[in-house]
């Protein structure tokens, strides 16, 4: 879901602020679509547990929607579920932008 984000109105505290709650929104976007999986897929979250060794709570904080999952931990998820998860990292224009206006200046 990353893409090129321009936030040129913004000052670089603001933009390094919006790029950092952009980051949590496909965070936990992702989350939420393991979730969708799960449920769409007929598992409750008592399988999900055997299946990852772990108890059922833990899988429902993992679930929750202000939890702070480790990347791995997703990952054991995803594939506990039979879900793929893909990953792309892109440059925010913003910020070379703004980066490279205060080289130049």
């Amino acid at each position: 879901m990353a893409n090129k984000t321009s936030w040129p109105h913004l000052s670089n505290s603001e933009a390094i602020r919006q790029r950092a709650k952009s980051l949590s929104q496909s965070h936990r976007q992702m989350i939420s679509d393991l979730v969708d999986i799960r449920v769409e897929r007929g598992m409750t979250q008592d399988e999900v547990a055997i299946i990852l060794g772990v108890t059922r709570q833990r899988v429902s904080r993992m679930e929750q929607y202000d939890s702070n999952p480790r990347l791995e931990t997703i990952r054991r998820y995803a594939n506990a579920v039979g879900a793929r998860i893909e990953s792309r990292v892109t440059i925010d224009e913003s910020h070379e932008n703004q980066h490279g206006a205060k080289i130049a200046g």
